[in-house]
């Protein structure tokens, strides 16, 4: 099996190259195995690397190592081609990594090297964005995508807590956001008309401790989609600190939620959309995104002492 490993070093809010990649250094010397190592170079290389990788080595079983954030995953994921002897694993280092939070006691033994090696095999649903990208946790266009947009917001926000670049970054998004009317259909039923958010959600948590439905999981076959109703930039306000506080009672009205496998999403006024995935923005060439569940088909590296959370399971989610 080939190891090669992507470091992010803008992740979080410290450079931690040197360290981790001693620790690969190390753990794999003394495993008698042979890693490559990439530094990321710009926003993108993840991607760029993990196609790469999968070009040249095509019948050899590979394991992609992320160290880095949720974009860094994402980008990674994005770049691995659909070929069923490819694995991903995540090393956390970012201001959240939502995703992980689908397992008990979140980013906690996924924070070391042998881990991941020894690590089980997860077979995960995921969102595929047709001819753009993939994601494991989540999906969305309208509110809460314009701190991405935004090079410089997001890098000066990746110096600060992640509660501290949320905190900041939604309300300069309150200010810019707008309702959209959107053609919409879901599994061929018409949900057309204007809305403020469309999410699509595969994994629990998202905007690093946003949970609007405990009823969510990454191996049940289907996304949970949410559209947000059209609504004042007050009650968009609103909206966000009642999900962020985790007062979801207060949102009854304001939001219709299906349960589905594949969305056909456009724009009324043909613009291009601008997508945030697992916390990275993409700008898709296409005016109608073909957003489709993909049943079990990411093999996702697990800690074997870590387990997903099951459902109705009252298990605290921890960093």
């Amino acid at each position: 099996m080939r190891h090669i490993f992507i470091i992010n070093p803008a992740a979080g809010k410290k450079n931690v190259t040197n360290r981790v990649r001693a620790e690969i250094e190390g753990v794999c010397a003394r495993r008698g195995i042979a890693p490559l190592i990439f530094i990321s170079e710009y926003n993108g290389y993840e991607r760029f690397i993990a196609e790469k990788m999968c070009s040249l080595f095509t019948d050899e079983d590979i394991r992609f190592y992320c160290i880095g954030g949720s974009g860094t995953l994402t980008q990674t994921f994005s770049g691995i081609d659909d070929e069923p002897n490819r694995q991903i694993a995540c090393y956390p280092t970012g201001l959240s990594n939502d995703f992980l939070k689908c397992y008990q006691g979140g980013n906690r033994g996924f924070q070391n090297i042998e881990n991941l090696l020894d690590g089980r095999i997860d077979e995960l649903d995921y969102i595929k964005v047709i001819g753009c990208c993939k994601a494991l946790d989540f999906v969305s266009t309208g509110l809460g995508n314009s701190m991405f947009e935004s090079e410089g917001l997001f890098s000066l926000l990746s110096e600060t807590s992640s509660t501290a670049a949320y905190g900041i970054g939604v309300p300069y998004d309150l200010l810019r956001n707008a309702d959209t009317d959107y053609d919409i259909t879901i599994d061929g039923t018409d949900y057309s008309g204007h809305y403020a958010l469309v999410l699509a959600m595969n994994g629990r948590v998202f905007g690093n401790r946003i949970t609007i439905d405990q009823d969510i999981y990454p191996d049940d076959g289907i996304m949970n989609i949410y559209l947000f109703h059209q609504m004042s930039p007050t009650k968009q306000a609103g909206t966000y600190f009642n999900l962020y506080f985790g007062r979801n009672k207060d949102l009854e009205g304001r939001y219709t939620m299906v349960k589905g496998r594949r969305m056909i999403l456009s724009r009324k006024d043909h613009e291009r959309f601008s997508l945030n995935a697992d916390g990275d923005g993409f700008n898709p060439e296409e005016t109608t995104l073909d957003i489709r569940l993909i049943p079990s088909g990411a093999k996702f590296v697990a800690p074997q002492h870590t387990a997903l959370i099951e459902p109705n399971e009252e298990t605290a989610l921890t960093k």
